[in-house]
């Protein structure tokens, strides 16, 4: 197996390299068998994997990557030789992979196939050391030429090599760590089990560079070397390597030999095979130019310091790879394998036209890594798919696609492509061949078939279901019937919820296609709406209701109010045009009492949604899956009248403090009349103007733990309103040079969750407001007082029961722009942090500037919403310094986190930070208050509660409620806890309750069953609180 991609492969069989990076091919989706508890591997573990990897690794790249080398400078060896012995260690690794892997599986051990494969490994690679063109001259003096016996020796004892090496590792090694690891850390563990054969190319690299490779006394010390450090291995080994039990095959040992082999087998793991099949395509491609790697490098640019030129590349590739199977653990298949495949073509592509040293240099670096990190994922999503306790049988499955096969057409195709190799003459008088460019295009087109399964290939159905919630349930308290706006309550209020006729037509043309009747304020794309249906690019949608106006309600004003509407409304009263409002998060109102008339009028509201990504749109796609959700569009909050006086109260502004409040309104007559509500009795105020000062006697604040609330009606002339206030703050304070968030003057531990805000039935709104007072109470009852509401602006109500029943808020921007999955994901994840070089367009900015402004305006009032979020991950961040003083401006009376996650510039209250794949380890500066913006989201999916019965996302998944509370519940006392005491001041778990396919919430998506058992979480609260208290306290 004498050659780059093969010496990938042995200690790689199970997640090859040969094979590897590969399979961008189909996109197999996770099935419910990848629901396993997330298991904490242990340090022996890490240990054998990384010597045993790296020291085969070691091993594979001297007697398979050099042993191309050595047979051409050795023995003048031809591509005709190169090319067979690399089918020859093909075949052998194939066999000897299918009768290992078959037998430690009816074995039930792996430990002493490893153990004993690799002592015999490091014997047979001693047997090297003897050949030498001086002493086999002398051994064999009949044979016709030295160099002829070298040649045919070297293949001969590469196939003896081969069988120990491949017993060992492709077979028992291998399925080894199938049998060890999990849906929740395979990535983790293939990450640095691919890492290694870059890793060991550094080393051996380094290591010859003190050999003189002409000459043959440098193998032998080589080879013996080697061969020592394998069999050392093999015996340590016997005290590292622990067994993980599995169940031992009572099949015969030929019916377990063949098992991978039945139609039976192929056809009840099509997924599998059709993955191998994809890799036999992929492997051909690597095949081909990389037995000639090191010698085109050498021989045919002139690098005779190629080492120097690799090394950089080898180095960057080895990081990237070791983190490519955590992004796999994150993002799943699809798109880490192909952004890996598109790597590995740029590779290609600049190694074929370049020939200077730097883009030689660059084309290496993108080759290497597509091909590692490619091989990463692919590794983890083969152990994925393979059957519990057959993973032995199947290696010989696996390496007869990735080896066999690619082992014998890929050199035969690169060995064509050099028939006309120019030639050049050794000092000895021989001929060699010169390995030209031609071999990297070669390979391009030999991955052209790779890429059209992977654009022809579609994913399989996904089937998902209806999941009811209990809200549905509720005759009372619907949208039609509850007060859409709490802070601003007026006796004239008229609902518009309920039925309405629903069109679509074609934009640009006029006629239409009745839908039916639809239930606002519900989003057509959901159940309760009675549609169901999305909304295509180039439709409108066209709502029409009647609606009747008394004569009492001609006098003053009529107010046309729109929670939300998802993306451009346009509105008509009786058919003259009312307004248009852009942008689906904030509500909108329209005068329209100059276009009804007593008795019946009729409303239009034309609805267009192309989620134009210049609009803030948060986490709606097209294409859902994963951690995007179903987009939705049109009216999705509650319409209603209101009637007013001519002069009238338009908007009210409170800015309490912890004893009083500023009042301050626009519009309405002068002189106000304010009657409060107290615990000691009613109070009256009158004053003249726009604001008054009230101070209060006996202040009660407001807390998450006392959520006081004063109400109040305050009357302007012939207006008058009912509203509500509390008195807190929230600043920022210096505790002996430790900077907190401080809630009413205190130090305060904000523990909270993530709020996506997306329920089952109504997707954007539950069915009645009923849900979200569930979830703000049943939140409370696990011991949270904060949640972080995730790139979306609810219904006013929401806030108002976060406010009365005491829940903090902290409230996200709502994105737009264009997220970027590699800068905006994958590599803040793996830690590279430098924000790109982003811009907005003039509009885009215009209308997230003002977005976020009205956002600010919107919720002032509401004591809960105490943080701000402006940009998320990167995700549209632009200007970010300066959009935070221009927000800030307007409200100083909050925290505004300018870069949640990563990407942080020079101004913002707090670091963010977002930790989802790595141990916790904050540690606060003390210049700003830490905060852990996103952290955790583990997975338990709950059967008859999930809506994607095929796929799940999250980032560690668990098989029953008990593991996954002991998990979640760990993870707090064993890392949380910890950087509570090195000044971390809040912390948003991922999330509240599940959504679509994500199955991380504390709930379930239908709001049918809590995950968690609640005293255990109040206890963890009470023990989070008490470290923060401490810590505190110890700062004083």
């Amino acid at each position: 197996m004498s050659n780059f991609v093969f010496l990938f492969h042995k200690n790689h069989c199970e997640t090859p390299i040969k094979c590897s990076i590969i399979i961008p091919i189909f996109h197999f989706l996770r099935s419910e068998d990848d629901m396993t508890e997330k298991q904490k591997l242990s340090p022996r573990f890490w240990c054998a994997l990384t010597l045993f990897s790296l020291i085969g690794q070691v091993a594979w790249v001297v007697e398979n990557m050099y042993l191309n080398v050595f047979i051409y400078k050795m023995f003048a060896a031809s591509a005709a030789d190169i090319s067979l012995m690399v089918a020859a260690s093909a075949v052998t690794a194939t066999l000897t992979t299918v009768l290992i892997g078959a037998l430690s599986d009816k074995v039930g051990k792996r430990k002493l196939f490893i153990c004993s494969g690799y002592i015999l490994w490091g014997i047979s690679i001693f047997c090297f050391a003897l050949l030498r063109t001086d002493w086999l001259g002398s051994f064999f003096p009949m044979a016709v030429s030295a160099a002829s016996l070298g040649v045919s020796l070297t293949i001969i004892l590469d196939c003896v090599m081969t069988f120990f090496g491949s017993s060992a590792n492709d077979a028992a090694f291998n399925a080894w760590l199938t049998d060890s690891t999990d849906a929740t850390n395979r990535g983790a563990a293939e990450g640095i089990n691919s890492m290694m054969p870059l890793v060991a190319i550094l080393v051996v690299f380094g290591g010859f560079m003190a050999f003189d490779l002409e000459k043959s006394a440098s193998w032998s010390t080589i080879f013996f070397i080697i061969g020592g450090i394998v069999l050392v291995i093999g015996v340590l080994g016997m005290f590292l390597i622990k067994d993980t039990p599995i169940t031992k095959s009572e099949a015969g040992y030929f019916e377990t030999l063949l098992y991978g082999f039945r139609r039976s087998t192929v056809a009840g793991h099509s997924a599998l095979y059709l993955c191998l099949f994809a890799f036999i395509l992929f492997n051909i491609s690597i095949q081909i130019f990389m037995p000639y790697l090191i010698i085109y490098y050498e021989v045919s640019l002139g690098m005779v310091n190629y080492v120097f030129i690799m090394a950089p590349a080898i180095i960057i590739s080895a990081v990237v790879t070791a983190f490519w199977g955590k992004v796999y653990d994150k993002k799943g298949f699809r798109t880490p394998v192909f952004i890996a495949l598109g790597w590995l073509a740029a590779g290609y592509i600049i190694l074929f036209f370049c020939r200077s040293t730097l883009l030689v240099f660059i084309g290496s670096l993108f080759m290497m890594c597509g091909y590692l990190s490619g091989m990463a994922v692919f590794g983890a999503r083969i152990r994925d798919l393979t059957p519990s306790g057959k993973a032995g049988r199947l290696q010989g499955v696996r390496i007869f696609s990735q080896v066999l096969i690619p082992g014998i057409a890929g050199p035969y195709i690169g060995k064509s492509v050099l028939a006309n190799a120019e030639m050049i003459l050794n000092n000895d008088g021989t001929y060699s061949f010169v390995p030209n460019a031609n071999i990297f295009l070669a390979a391009l087109l030999a991955i052209v078939p790779v890429v059209l399964l992977l654009l022809l290939t579609k994913p399989r159905n996904v089937r998902t279901v209806r999941l009811t919630t209990p809200f549905e349930e509720m005759s009372e308290g619907g949208w039609g019937e509850t007060y859409p706006r709490p802070q601003m309550k007026r006796d004239s209020f008229i609902t518009l919820c309920g039925d309405w006729e629903l069109a679509v037509k074609k934009n640009g043309f006029s006629s239409e296609t009745m839908l039916g009747t639809i239930k606002v304020p519900f989003p057509p794309e959901s159940e309760l709406s009675g549609i169901n249906r999305p909304l295509a690019e180039d439709e409108a949608y066209i709502y029409r209701r009647t609606f009747n106006v008394t004569e009492d309600m001609m006098h003053g004003h009529l107010l046309l109010h729109f929670g939300a509407v998802d993306q451009i409304a346009r509105v008509y009263v009786n058919d003259m045009f009312v307004g248009e409002h852009v942008g689906g998060y904030l509500p909108f109102r329209f005068d329209i009492t100059q276009h009804v008339t007593v008795g019946g009028n009729t409303m239009t509201v034309e609805v267009t949604d192309t989620l134009d990504l210049e609009l803030p749109y948060g986490k709606q796609c097209k294409k859902r899956g994963g951690m995007w959700y179903t987009p939705i569009s049109g009216i999705w909050q509650p319409v209603w009248l209101e009637h007013v006086p001519e002069n009238y109260i338009q908007r009210l502004k409170l800015t309490p403090s912890l004893d009083s409040v500023v009042i301050e309104t626009i519009g309405g007559a002068e002189e106000k009349v304010l009657v409060l509500q107290t615990e000691s009795g009613e109070k009256e105020y009158r004053w003249s103007g726009d604001s008054f000062t009230l101070h209060m006697d006996a202040p009660h604040v407001w807390s998450p733990e006392d959520p006081y609330l004063y109400t109040f009606t305050l009357s302007a002339g012939e207006d008058k309103i009912e509203s509500y206030f509390a008195l807190r703050t929230v600043t920022i304070e210096n505790v002996n040079s430790q900077a907190y968030i401080c809630l009413n003057g205190k130090p305060y531990f904000f523990h909270g969750l993530l709020d996506q805000g997306y329920y089952s039935d109504g997707i954007y709104l539950p069915a009645t407001p009923e849900g979200y007072r569930y979830d703000v109470l049943t939140m409370k009852e696990l011991g949270f007082n904060m949640l972080r509401k995730h790139i979306k602006i609810e219904p006013d109500l929401f806030y108002y029961y976060c406010d009365k029943y005491g829940m903090i808020v902290f409230q996200d921007m709502v994105n737009s722009g264009k997220y970027h999955y590699v800068a905006d994901t994958v590599l803040p994840t793996i830690g590279i942090k430098t924000l790109p070089d982003k811009r907005a367009s003039k509009r885009r900015a215009t209308q997230f500037e003002s977005d976020s402004a009205e956002t600010i305006q919107l919720l002032y009032n509401h004591p809960s919403v105490c943080y701000y979020t402006i940009f998320n991950e990167g995700w549209g961040q632009y200007d970010s310094d300066r959009i935070y003083g221009e927000l800030k401006a307007l409200d100083v009376t909050r925290v505004w986190d300018t870069t949640s996650g990563w990407f942080a510039e020079n101004l913002s209250d707090v670091v963010s930070e977002h930790v989802y794949f790595r141990k916790l380890a904050l540690k606060s500066n003390g210049q700003r208050p830490l905060v852990l913006s996103e952290f955790g989201g583990y997975s338990c999916k709950i059967e008859g509660h999930s809506f994607n019965l095929d796929k799940t996302y999250g980032y560690g998944k668990f098989t029953d409620t008990a593991k996954f509370s002991a998990a979640l519940t760990g993870l707090y006392r064993d890392e949380v806890i910890t950087c509570i005491g090195n000044g971390l001041n809040a912390t948003v778990y991922t999330q509240v309750s599940d959504v679509e396919d994500e199955t991380n919430g504390l709930v379930t998506y239908d709001r049918k069953v809590v995950k968690v058992d609640k005293d255990s979480m109040q206890a963890l609260a009470k023990e989070l609180r008490e470290a923060f208290t401490e810590q505190v306290n110890g700062a004083k």
